[in-house]
């Protein structure tokens, strides 16, 4: 199979916007197809998403396509607020509600995240009846015990990161109804430590393909700083800033930083990162 364009799916609220850009910038630069990005959230003004196209108009060939779709509120309003995570990252739960029906497979990414390096092969995987290709979560043995144990998964069981997914949406909407993915959470919700990810875990278990989290979900957070830590950096196709503080703070201090700055200031310019640099002193 070979793919003219990919699709991909975020979801984010106005302070995700900026780290979103350098984002898909990074994606574009080593991906040189038409990338068509939807973004699901509940209350971005007409103002921020104009002004969030306009930084995509001088591109190469305008590359890429934004469409922005708003979500109810309402939907999610039997859902308890988790201090960790935005509400927004329960969005894709309601995927087969809100993307068009001709979206037959697309890539989710999380705004975190930067791509190192071409993943056309990943994205051209042929459908085989699987509803997700994923990569496993890096997290320690003792938390991955505690996190299966509080959703019912056995001991036993693969549990997926699900900042990237390549989700073949054909698949999912025959097994699912389109409200199925958000009941679940709703019911579970009180015993989950990622609920949005561990609502997919639950659903998506038995039809999945499994990918290098080396290569395609390198989760920064569950890397030390020795040279090993840096040889895999530099293979990884995929970052994934899966910490507390994030690369466009300017108290961070993780790995990769100037991987990630590398493309901040390719997409903005040094005008704009000196402003990004005071205003966040």
């Amino acid at each position: 199979m070979k793919c003219r364009k990919m699709n991909v799916l975020v979801a984010v609220n106005e302070n995700y916007l900026e780290p979103l850009s350098v984002m898909l910038y990074s994606l574009a630069y080593h991906n040189r197809v038409k990338i068509s990005v939807y973004i699901l959230h509940f209350d971005i003004s007409l103002h921020a998403q104009v002004k969030f196209r306009e930084k995509f108009i001088n591109w190469e060939k305008q590359l890429i396509k934004i469409r922005f779709i708003q979500a109810e509120k309402d939907d999610f309003a039997e859902i308890g607020a988790d201090p960790r995570y935005r509400q927004e990252a329960n969005l894709r739960l309601q995927m087969q509600k809100l993307l068009p029906e001709n979206v037959s497979r697309i890539l989710w990414l999380d705004a975190d995240i930067i791509v190192n390096g071409n993943i056309q092969s990943f994205y051209e995987y042929p459908d085989k009846g699987q509803y997700a290709i994923v990569c496993e979560d890096m997290f320690p043995d003792n938390e991955k015990r505690d996190v299966l144990r509080r959703i019912g998964m056995r001991q036993n069981e693969r549990y997926f990161n699900s900042g990237v997914m390549l989700l073949y949406l054909n698949n999912i909407r025959e097994a699912f109804e389109e409200t199925y993915f958000l009941s679940v959470l709703k019911k579970n919700f009180h015993r989950m430590i990622y609920p949005d990810q561990s609502v997919l875990n639950i659903c998506l278990k038995h039809h999945l393909i499994w990918c290098s989290s080396e290569i395609y979900n390198l989760q920064l957070l569950r890397l030390d700083g020795s040279s090993k830590g840096r040889r895999k950096i530099k293979a990884a196709k995929i970052l994934h800033y899966n910490t507390k503080e994030k690369p466009w703070n300017r108290n961070y201090d993780g790995m990769a930083k100037m991987q990630y700055w590398r493309y901040y200031f390719h997409l903005l310019g040094i005008r704009r990162c000196m402003e990004r640099f005071w205003k966040t002193r």
